[in-house]
């Protein structure tokens, strides 16, 4: 019994997969994060993981003595953070190098997450038939295509281009609004129309535009 136990704890530790914990942390940067993990800034960084990176932090005299942590804080091996962000957000803090240089980035772009107009789920019952999916995908594409100025073949000048990046495509989160209203021009009006005023603020010619990004979102055809 005791070579079969002890066999069996050498393959436990060896060769299976430790138990996986993942820590969300959704819009990492609406505070300055460097300041909220404080002494575990260093923790994070994959060279630091495991109990070879224990810290002692400020409020160590409050861990008691038979705690995992009592003698300092890690982040154990096994544990993934995943962070979320939308770095056009202007009320936020942007995130500094040294703490970028402890992620991986991964970005999610309108186009990659548009299988959400597709889940029953998220229209929260309201889900419109197929052929309406199908145009609101239209108009999304041809919108965000403009917006990044990738729609039609008129060639502009400098200043009167839309001028913004693929980051200000607007995703499927706002097309899924089209459940209040069953109407294409009330969501224009109460959610698109506003939002693409306030991307385009300081900029030359927006009512222009704004018109420009308008006529993209009432075409339905798939280009």
């Amino acid at each position: 019994k005791t070579y079969a136990f002890s066999i069996g704890a050498y393959i436990k530790e060896h060769f299976m997969t430790k138990q996986t914990y993942v820590f969300i942390i959704d819009e990492i940067n609406r505070g300055e994060i460097s300041k909220i993990f404080g002494e575990l800034f260093y923790a994070v960084d994959p060279g630091y993981r495991g109990e070879k990176g224990r810290v002692t932090t400020q409020y160590q005299n409050l861990v008691p003595k038979d705690d995992v942590f009592a003698n300092g804080f890690y982040i154990p091996e096994n544990v993934y953070i995943i962070g979320t962000m939308n770095d056009i957000d202007r009320s936020v803090e942007s995130m500094d190098f040294a703490m970028r240089r402890r992620f991986a980035w991964k970005e999610i772009t309108a186009e990659s997450r548009q299988s959400m107009l597709d889940d029953e789920g998220a229209w929260g019952g309201n889900k419109p038939e197929q052929v309406v999916i199908n145009e609101i995908k239209a108009r999304m594409n041809n919108l965000n295509a403009c917006i990044i100025d990738k729609y039609g073949d008129e060639d502009l000048s400098p200043k009167d281009k839309v001028g913004l990046t693929k980051a200000y495509q607007i995703g499927a989160s706002y097309f899924l609004k089209y459940g209040m209203y069953g109407n294409f021009e009330e969501l224009w009006t109460n959610h698109l129309e506003g939002l693409l005023y306030e991307y385009l603020r300081g900029k030359t010619n927006v009512d222009e535009k704004i018109k420009r990004l308008h006529q993209a979102y009432n075409d339905t055809t798939t280009h």
